[in-house]
């Protein structure tokens, strides 16, 4: 949380200060959360009230959640409008759309602590609702009491007022009230609207925790794009530089062969063939080096035509199915694409030496937030993650991204892999 609007600590100071009065409008905005407090105590009850009829409560409470979210977005923008106070909400807001959001958003802390705020909003107002006009009208009847008393004089006019209260206690009483209307109550005020603000902050907005998990992420991200770029880079640099220059030396060796060829100098022809032969294999070497790092078919036409090629290296035939949107102007960025590609490579390669597979289906989807992709085989199953395997190696990269990996392998087959990728 940042720092809130200055306020004059000069009591006389602040009665002129916009920032005291917005201070003053946040406390009024306060009183009327406490309506917002009893709407989300009265869904509660009600979620608990309709539980036992066909858990008509889960779908009460449901509602409670998405009411929660645009409460808080609206109390956060009141804070900072008011105050200055920018609160930082969640990064990302998941509303329960299905059951694995609905239990991640159960198992959020953000959740209960927003539910504890708006329910303390409820004694809050009610305080504040009796506390201001107190403040803002008491005080000033008494500071006018002593005129009042001499205008209409009670004692005069046999009041029995008169009687019972003196003028010397009635003009103490206006002074103090005047002093700490003029003095006291903008000192109060400012408390108040901070302690007010705290709340908010430390109940609405995200824990250090929170934040560093958040930052770590981002930097996460970051790390992994650099690495994929760099990775790029290496691929080009030996595309455009070692591999073709091996592939000039071969040229040069297979045109000295050719001449020596009908020669009889059977060594330097024997040479000249382990040359030639160990600068192809180099070359190939250096192709299967920079498929590995980033296969330039990726950047050039897409992730269909890459798996494609993939699957056309497979030993098992191999049947692929690429949503229409991935292969189309709404391309995956570059991170997430080559993770599809290497996932299905790697699993492919799995197949081709481990399944004993007749077949092998492909499938590539986009959802609202992730992309999914499912290998599927009929071979003889018994698949596992094992340390140091290549299934390990593809949880490992897919740590990197937030994805996940799930094995589904009995024994006999057939055997399913499905990856979730988190993309925007």
């Amino acid at each position: 949380m940042n720092k809130s609007l200055p306020i004059p600590l000069n009591p006389l100071r602040a009665w002129i200060s916009p920032n005291w009065w917005l201070a003053v409008a946040s406390l009024l905005a306060s009183t009327l959360a406490g309506l917002g407090g009893w709407m989300i105590l009265g869904l509660l009850v009600l979620a608990v009230c309709a539980l036992p009829f066909a858990l008509s409560g889960v779908l009460v409470f449901l509602l409670t959640i998405v009411a929660l979210r645009w409460m808080d977005i609206a109390a956060r923008a009141g804070v900072g409008f008011t105050s200055g106070v920018s609160i930082a909400g969640p990064t990302s807001t998941v509303y329960p759309t299905s059951w694995r959001k609905f239990v991640w958003c159960i198992r959020d802390i953000g959740l209960w602590k927003s539910l504890c705020y708006w329910i303390l909003r409820i004694p809050v107002s009610a305080a504040l609702l009796f506390l201001l006009p107190s403040l803002f009208l008491v005080l000033p009847v008494l500071a006018v009491a002593p005129l009042a008393w001499m205008v209409t004089n009670p004692v005069g006019n046999n009041l029995e007022i008169g009687d019972r209260v003196g003028f010397p206690l009635i003009v103490s009483v206006g002074v103090a009230a005047l002093a700490t209307f003029v003095a006291g109550l903008p000192l109060l005020v400012t408390a108040l609207a901070r302690l007010d603000w705290w709340s908010a902050a430390a109940l609405l907005g995200q824990s250090p925790s929170s934040k560093r998990v958040d930052e770590l992420t981002t930097s996460r991200a970051r790390v992994v794009d650099a690495a994929d770029a760099e990775r790029r880079r290496i691929e080009r640099d030996l595309h455009d530089g070692a591999q073709q220059r091996l592939v000039s030396v071969a040229m040069s060796l297979g045109q000295a062969k050719s001449r020596v060829s009908a020669n009889d100098d059977a060594v330097l022809q024997e040479l000249l063939e382990d040359a030639h032969r160990e600068a192809k294999n180099a070359i190939g070497e250096i192709r299967t080096l920079t498929r590995g790092l980033h296969p330039p078919i990726l950047t050039d036409r897409g992730l269909d035509a890459a798996l494609s090629s993939v699957a056309a290296l497979c030993a098992v035939p191999v049947t692929i199915e690429i949503d229409p949107a991935l292969a189309g102007e709404q391309r995956l960025n570059a991170t997430v694409e080559s993770t599809v590609y290497f996932v299905v490579s790697e699993a492919l390669t799995n197949v081709s030496k481990h399944a004993n597979a007749g077949h092998v289906r492909v499938d590539v989807t986009r959802g609202d937030s992730a992309v999914r992709v499912t290998v599927l085989d009929d071979g003889s199953g018994g698949a596992q993650v094992a340390p140091h395997g290549g299934l390990a190696g593809l949880e490992d990269r897919l740590s990197g991204i937030d994805g996940t990996l799930s094995v589904t392998s009995p024994t006999g087959g057939p055997t399913q892999l499905e990856v979730s990728i988190p993309c925007e």
